[in-house]
């Protein structure tokens, strides 16, 4: 009996079958349970040579930006790398990075976590190198009140761009099951090295993706390898929040017709009104039925 085939949810009917068709069952039980799961390149049905790729443009848009030589991440000296700075607003770089947002396990998931109606919010690198500092604990659902229930507003959507081995990679470490908490962390609560919360790292191949929960707490730790951890986050958001990056309008239409699914995830945010009269019924709708529904 797949209850999926009855047709009665038609907003996660879809989900369920794309979950099952893509081997995703045990990492929406991980969110669920965790907070965060880790799907390995496998299971990613990323295109041959994606991994190398996004890495290579990763390093080409922060060498281009910064005006710093990178070279081969695995040897380059962590005097090039920071952790993030200037790495917003990455689609245009090159199309690898429009691949990497529309990735149908990761929108999979995505919409697991967010609802059909989720929204594309932006992308940046971190690259961190040998001595890079820690990062304290956190949620990445910022402004959000304690007592807004224990739905994802939001998701971070990395890819593993350089293996993380253990944390000597300087890896994301996460306090489990902290998405039902409801809140963010307080300031005593921040400390990684004085927390009385337990802790696991992220551990995965080059090509992985790691997904969490918006309120899931996290932090990383130092690195103390030699060359560089690259990472490309993506975050994506429920319509009736602000994005890092407004997208409609600002991507060209080329791009948006070659790649229909961009066109779609970039949605069509509920607010601002840019017509004093209101928006049109098509922007109204999904919020709408995200109203009833988590997975709308």
């Amino acid at each position: 009996m797949d209850i999926a085939d009855y047709g009665t949810s038609p907003h996660v009917d879809p989900l369920i079958k794309d979950i099952e068709a893509f081997g995703l069952m045990k990492h929406v039980i991980e969110l669920e349970a965790y907070g965060m799961t880790v799907v390995p390149p496998e299971t990613m049905r990323s295109s041959d040579g994606f991994i190398h790729r996004l890495r290579g443009a990763i390093v080409r848009a922060y060498e281009k930006r910064s005006g710093v030589t990178v070279g081969d991440p695995a040897t380059a000296p962590a005097s090039v790398a920071p952790r993030t700075g200037n790495g917003w607003d990455l689609i245009e770089e090159d199309e690898v990075f429009v691949e990497a947002a529309i990735n149908p396990v990761v929108l999979t998931l995505v919409r697991w976590l967010c609802g059909q109606s989720a929204i594309f919010g932006g992308q940046t690198w971190i690259i961190k190198g040998e001595g890079g500092p820690p990062l304290g604990l956190h949620s990445d659902s910022h402004g959000i009140p304690p007592g807004a229930g224990t739905i994802a507003h939001m998701c971070n959507a990395s890819w593993i761009c350089t293996d993380y081995e253990s944390a000597e990679d300087g890896s994301t470490v996460f306090i489990p099951g902290s998405h039902r908490y409801g809140r963010a962390t307080l300031p005593h609560e921040a400390n990684l090295a004085a927390t009385g919360f337990k802790t696991f790292p992220l551990i995965g191949k080059a090509g992985s993706l790691a997904i969490w929960n918006g309120a899931t707490w996290h932090g990383s730790v130092p690195r103390t390898k030699p060359g560089l951890r690259v990472t490309l986050v993506q975050n994506y958001f429920r319509p009736y929040m602000r994005t890092m990056i407004n997208y409609r309008g600002k991507i060209s239409p080329q791009l948006l017709q070659k790649f229909p699914e961009l066109d779609r995830v970039i949605g069509k945010p509920l607010y601002p009104y840019d017509d004093p009269q209101g928006p049109e019924p098509s922007r109204i709708a999904p919020l709408m039925r995200a109203g009833t529904d988590p997975f709308a």
